[in-house]
């Protein structure tokens, strides 16, 4: 069953605690945020003033991590380990299935060894576990290829925008905007002259038919003429005694 809110309801009661929450408070917050199996979009956390004032104290680092978990990657985790504080293992397990879920929204066929390297895991067993494991989360629908060697992705939830993809979406959907009004232009004209040849049809027909109409009509008028004409019975009459006298 998929998970359509990526559990924004279950964030919700997050929000409320972090509108008291302070310091070392916000720190255990985000922890228990990033720990929790249900929740897997954290944006509206992230723009709380208590947690974004993190970003300039000490624990600024879980307010960097909660910003990888938001828009990022295991890999983009792995790049800034260093400064950042450690994941426990459910943490990992977390973030590598949000990275699927990007891995997804990028390919509808991902290969294997993508999947394995995004992941940083050498065996296929591993990176199939974390897939399957994203699948029964609600975060994606696919299926798993040994023989290719590929994930075929059906449908994965939406993560995190942050407010440089907004720009992106936007110039994207103007895009689409301006081929679909360049694709109805062309439609419309297509079927301007597929009108146009229809109307020019019905005429011809119609013109066929008053032909074929007018020369009925004629043929008529001509048999009724013939057969009406005393003068023409009379001479049919004089024939036929003139040839009763010869025989």
């Amino acid at each position: 069953m998929a998970l359509e809110d990526g559990g924004a309801s279950s964030l919700e009661q997050f929000t409320l605690l972090a509108k008291n929450a302070r310091g070392r408070a916000c720190v255990v917050l985000i922890q228990q945020v990033l720990s929790n199996k249900k929740l897997f979009v954290f944006r509206e956390l992230l723009d709380m003033p208590n947690v974004a004032a993190l970003q300039h104290t000490e624990d600024s680092g879980y307010y960097e991590l909660l910003r990888i978990f938001a828009f990022g990657t295991y890999q983009n985790y792995l790049a800034k380990r260093d400064s950042l504080p450690a994941l426990v293992p459910a943490q990992v397990q977390k973030l590598r299935k949000l990275t699927v879920v990007s891995l997804a929204h990028a390919n509808k066929m991902v290969p294997y060894t993508t999947i394995m390297k995004a992941l940083d895991v050498s065996s296929v067993r591993e990176m199939e576990d974390v897939v399957i494991d994203s699948i029964y989360s609600g975060l994606m629908q696919g299926k798993l290829n040994q023989k290719s060697q590929c994930f075929a992705v059906k449908y994965a939830i939406g993560r995190d925008t942050e407010d440089t993809d907004i720009d992106v979406m936007i110039a994207k959907l103007s895009k689409w905007k301006l081929e679909s009004a360049t694709i109805c232009d062309h439609i419309d004209t297509i079927l301007s002259g597929a009108e146009a040849l229809a109307e020019e049809e019905r005429n011809r027909e119609e013109a066929v038919k008053a032909k074929m109409s007018a020369r009925a009509s004629d043929r008529s008028k001509g048999s009724n003429s013939m057969g009406g004409n005393p003068r023409f019975t009379d001479d049919l009459g004089f024939a036929d005694a003139y040839s009763a006298r010869r025989r």
